[in-house]
Parts: structure tokens; sequence; C-alpha cells
């Protein structure tokens, strides 16, 4: 299992704790505030670290792109040149 997958996992983990938490204090006998507000915040480090993931993939996607877009620029060039000389 990738670490992303588990990052989003955990997510959802946190974010149906977290809404049971919720209405939990809305009816009353209920946890403190700061342990809604500490489930909801590790919920959303949880999505923030799965995105930053998803990001540096995208990073490194995009500069495997533009060296492939070089490379192909150069054989235009390359055949450009030998009609030129034909």
């Amino acid at each position: 299992m990738k670490r992303k997958d588990i990052f989003n996992i955990l997510f959802w983990i946190f974010l149906i704790i977290g809404i049971i938490l919720l209405i939990w204090y809305i009816f009353g006998n209920s946890p403190t505030e700061l342990g809604i507000t500490l489930t909801f915040l590790l919920m959303l480090m949880f999505k923030m670290w799965a995105i930053s993931d998803d990001l540096k993939d995208f990073k490194y996607e995009t500069k495997f792109s533009f060296h492939k877009v070089k490379e192909d620029a150069n054989i235009i060039k390359d055949k450009l040149e030998r009609i030129k000389r034909a």
C-alpha cells in the first residue's frame, strides 16, 4: 500500500471520528471542544500530507515531460537541418 493511500485512509477515519464527536457535542454529555478540534486538525494534516505527496509526483512528471519536449525539439531541429542541406 502506498504512503498516499494510507494518509487518505487516515483522513477518512479522522473525518468520521470528527463527525461523530461533533454530533455527540451537539446532543450533550460530550468530549471537550479541544478533542473535537484536534480530531479535525489531524484530519486536515493527513489530507495536506497526501496532497503534498501528489505534488511531488506531479513535479517529477512535469520535469520529465519538459525533458521529452526538449528531445522532440532537437529531433525536429535535426530534421530541418537535413532538409536544408539536401
